[in-house]
């Protein structure tokens, strides 16, 4: 629930997909009922007003503030509130109690937004527009004070992070040469786009980074990856993977995967279930196709009925769920480090944490057992015991 104090709910929207948006309506719609009870005002901002700029405000009355990706009409609202906001003088036991947030151990750092690429099923064009980059000063900026207050982990996202370029500075390799140079604990990047994957990313990525490479593959049928307006299939993915193994012995490969795209057969479904039992991927999420207005995939026919799309999701979940289970059952009897992000109280009790191999908030996580309390923040050597879907059980040595 929101602080029963604030003068101001801020709601940061989606607009990617239909269930997106209604989770941000839903939300949006419940922060007005709370906050206009008390007096409160409400501002909607994100993807989903960057996107319906001008037909929310008239469907969405309760809102008062809609500022998509520009920030000047929200730091107007909070400094009139601060301005108009009484000057508080209470000292002793009346004095409010200040509650300390626990530092971040990782952040998340954007170095790039938008995309060129034009796949026939994706909104983010629709919503973010073409392919801009972070400059560097500014990543590296961000990544020094994120490890001033106790970040361990860089994790670098963007919609195209594989093409990152800066002119008369460099590429991604580079970017991550400077940014190992402030050393992280781990530095990881998201979002590779598979055709951006080349021998000198490789050879950065193994210098600087953490072995984990994102690959947001979508299918393994050519036929499908066509219409959606990408290249590759199952055979030239396989080849890939190949490359970043020797590159990355041991890597964690996450991808991503869609399922009743406008055309798809079982042939394409059974391509796609033929690559993941050959892939040796470690975590993969899927999602049924959802035509989104203004994409060129909107128009396109044969439609898969939604009930046939949602089944064939399924069984790409169940496939790559027994195809992970194999990656994460081979760590078992390894000597890993641990970074704690829950700690324990005494001796005996779990902390929880991650390998390098898990990503943060998006993948499983490793329970530690200590003869010793663990705190927060802190590195452990451990031995992976036992495998249980994406999550690990180690004991400290």
């Amino acid at each position: 629930m929101p602080p029963p104090k604030a003068d101001l709910l801020i709601v940061n929207t989606c607009g990617f997909i239909d269930a997106a948006k209604e989770e941000s309506i839903d939300a949006l719609l419940a922060a007005a009922d709370e906050a206009h009870a008390r007096g409160a005002r409400v501002a909607a901002v994100g993807c989903l007003i960057a996107r319906y700029r001008r037909e929310l405000p008239r469907e969405l009355p309760e809102i008062d503030l809609f500022c998509g990706f520009e920030h000047e009409p929200l730091l107007a609202e909070l400094d009139a509130l601060a301005a108009a906001a009484p000057a508080l003088h209470v000292q002793g036991e009346d004095a409010p109690r200040r509650h300390r947030l626990p530092r971040p151990l990782h952040a998340y750092i954007k170095v790039s937004d938008g995309c060129d690429r034009r796949c026939a099923y994706c909104a983010i064009p629709l919503i973010k527009g073409t392919f801009q980059v972070t400059p560097p000063e500014e990543v590296l900026a961000h990544a020094g004070r994120a490890l001033a207050v106790g970040a361990k982990e860089i994790t670098l996202v963007g919609q195209d992070t594989s093409q990152w370029q800066w002119q008369a500075y460099g590429g991604l390799g580079r970017l991550l040469a400077d940014l190992s140079a402030l050393q992280p604990l781990w530095l990881r990047v998201l979002y590779l786009q598979p055709d951006g994957v080349g021998e000198a990313l490789l050879d950065a990525l193994a210098r600087y980074a953490a072995p984990y490479v994102d690959l947001p593959l979508q299918h393994a049928s050519g036929p499908v990856l066509r219409r959606m307006g990408r290249s590759g299939d199952g055979a030239s993915y396989l080849e890939l993977l190949a490359r970043v193994r020797a590159a990355l012995p041991g890597a964690a490969v996450r991808s991503t995967f869609i399922t009743g795209f406008p055309g798809e057969t079982e042939a394409d479904v059974d391509a796609v279930l033929d690559f993941i039992a050959v892939a040796g991927l470690a975590v993969a999420g899927v999602f049924v196709f959802d035509p989104q207005e203004g994409t060129r995939a909107w128009a396109m026919r044969p439609r898969v009925p939604q009930s046939v799309a949602e089944e064939r999701a399924a069984r790409v979940a169940d496939a790559i769920e027994r195809a992970a289970q194999g990656f994460w059952n081979s760590l078992i009897g390894q000597t890993v480090d641990v970074l704690v992000e829950h700690g324990s109280r005494s001796a005996g009790q779990e902390a929880t944490g991650r390998i390098v191999l898990q990503a943060p908030d998006v993948d499983g996580i490793t329970y530690v057992s200590a003869a010793r309390p663990l705190r927060r923040g802190q590195v452990v050597r451990a031995t992976i015991q036992s495998a249980a879907g994406y999550e690990l059980s180690a004991a400290a040595l």
